[in-house]
């Protein structure tokens, strides 16, 4: 490394440093990123530092080549160094404010994605529309009536955090109303004055408690409140959604899924 690239390289840190410091304060991105932020804080250290060694290396006069390794390869060892610590403040700060690789768990998109597949969510200042498919951060303000915590499955319990995807099928200020199937308390979806059926033409139905939940988030016109979107899963018998716990508020959707990366291939998005 020449003196001219090391700087150049202190230039590209300090420049990469602000970028994230005007991104974090702009919160582009709903993502936690705490533990993410505290490795990128130790690279960007190990990045300065080393770019650092390099330019005062420089600036010394040379001694004499000896045996000792270190002192050899002192100027390879710090631009390969270098060079890792900032490609991966590229990499964080891609994952912290733009995409980010993901997990799909559970069977609630089947078929639209699977168990275990790998996707890539985007998350850039990210505001959710019809049909996207999206990550949900579920948190306590899901609460029913009486105050206490959704039952969430036994499979998410002993979970601190728990994350759903799922497809949005309304918007905030579409109108949403119910249609009773006969006699047994069990009702179709209308979204816009349409019965909602899924791309697979499954038709969904609710129970009355999942209808009164769902009715809890609309204004006296039936038409869905700001900030509010109801949001199913694509395996309409198999699905812990909208239809349990109510509308998913806007501050909660992290992002939306836009490519599976394994297998590889797109996502049906709106």
């Amino acid at each position: 490394m020449t003196l001219r690239k090391a700087y150049i390289n202190l230039s590209l840190a300090f420049i990469l440093i602000m970028l994230t410091v005007m991104l974090y304060a702009l919160k582009v991105s709903r993502l936690t990123i705490g533990w993410t932020m505290t490795i990128y804080i130790m690279t960007s250290i190990v990045a300065l530092a080393a770019i650092g060694f390099n330019i005062v290396l420089f600036k010394r006069k040379k001694e004499e080549i000896n045996d000792n390794y270190l002192k050899k390869h002192q100027f390879e060892i710090l631009d390969w160094l270098t060079f890792l610590s900032i490609s991966m403040m590229f990499i964080l700060i891609l994952f912290m404010f733009f995409i980010l690789p993901t997990n799909v768990d559970g069977s609630s998109m089947k078929p639209t994605l699977i168990d275990s597949e790998r996707v890539l969510m985007y998350h850039f200042n990210y505001n959710p529309k019809r049909d996207d498919v999206i990550i949900v951060h579920v948190t306590d303000r899901y609460i029913d009536t009486t105050g206490e915590q959704v039952n969430l499955s036994s499979d998410y319990e002993d979970q601190e955090q728990v994350y759903f995807v799922k497809r949005v099928v309304a918007i905030p200020g579409d109108t949403v109303t119910f249609e009773e199937i006969g006699t047994s308390d069990v009702y179709h979806i209308l979204i816009n004055g349409e019965v909602y059926q899924n791309q697979y033409f499954q038709i969904y139905q609710v129970d009355d408690p999942g209808r009164l939940k769902m009715i809890s988030y609309l204004d006296g016109n039936n038409i869905l409140r700001e900030n509010q979107y109801f949001a199913f899963g694509d395996n309409e018998s198999f699905s812990y959604d909208s239809r349990s716990i109510g509308a998913i508020h806007s501050d909660d959707i992290i992002g939306k899924a836009v490519y599976k990366l394994w297998p590889f291939g797109g996502i049906s998005n709106g």
